[in-house]
């Protein structure tokens, strides 16, 4: 019987699947869903690394980000996330005048805004003829004033209509990071036994409360996170929505060995 030789596996230009590369020639990983890193001491323990994303706009306020990682029965999973929502756009400002009224007012949570104030406004239609630079009254820490040259409408009151204040930067950005220790029972019920976190960066814009925690999802069974918004008039009125992304780190491990 013939002696079978092994030998590794070599490719002078790396390896792919589909002809999509994963391993470059220079022996960098790229293109992979995920990278799962095991321990050579114990095989009942591994590391996973991986990218999760999801986006938050006027219809979906809160979600879990995809993918997922799912859990078996008796494990301790440790997960860090490192994580950053972004979104390009503008305050969007609730308004009422009064009808034959040349003063405009305005409701932004924390504006941040002083008075005389120099900001520019647009407006939806029938009141983009008002698009302008207006100096502000404030009134206070979330709301303020400012007049146009004519009124916005001479026989009715104008309610609860939305602008935005685009004098303000386009561009917030909210990044955190979390840490936290996740374990499943023998019936494979998870809960999330520890978590801190920590916000590196927080420029969200006014009117905006921003959030993301580390959830567990006992219907699929996985470890995740789920941000959310909240905020009082529209989410944006113009822009692709929050867009969140993340990188995850999982230490998986069995309870009993």
């Amino acid at each position: 019987m013939a002696t079978k030789v092994l030998k590794s596996l070599q490719s002078e230009g790396g390896f792919s699947v589909a002809e999509a590369t994963i391993i470059d020639e220079n022996r960098n990983i790229i293109d992979a869903n995920t990278v799962k890193v095991l321990d050579s001491t114990n095989d009942k323990t591994f590391k996973k690394e991986y990218i999760v994303h999801g986006s938050l706009n006027n219809a979906i306020t809160s979600l879990e980000m995809e993918p997922g990682h799912v859990i078996e029965s008796d494990r301790i999973v440790f997960v860090t996330g490192f994580l950053l929502g972004t979104w390009v756009g503008y305050p969007v400002v609730t308004f009422n005048a009064n009808a034959n009224s040349t003063t405009v007012q305005c409701t932004l949570q924390d504006h941040g805004l002083a008075d005389n104030d120099l900001i520019s406004v647009e407006f939806q239609n029938p009141y983009t003829g008002f698009n302008n630079n207006y100096n502000v009254t404030v009134v206070d820490a979330d709301s303020f004033t400012f007049d146009t040259a004519s009124p916005l409408d001479l026989n009715l009151p104008v309610l609860l209509q939305n602008l935005e204040v685009t004098s303000y930067s386009p561009t917030w950005e909210y990044a955190v990071k979390i840490e936290s220790a996740v374990l499943s029972d023998s019936s494979n019920t998870l809960t999330l036994a520890a978590s801190s976190r920590s916000v590196v960066k927080d420029s969200i814009p006014p009117g905006h409360t921003w959030d993301v925690v580390p959830i567990v999802n006992n219907t699929t069974k996985e470890v995740s996170f789920t941000p959310s918004v909240s905020t009082t008039s529209d989410i944006e009125l113009r822009g692709n929505g929050i867009r969140w992304s993340g990188k995850v780190e999982i230490v998986y491990t069995e309870r009993n060995y």
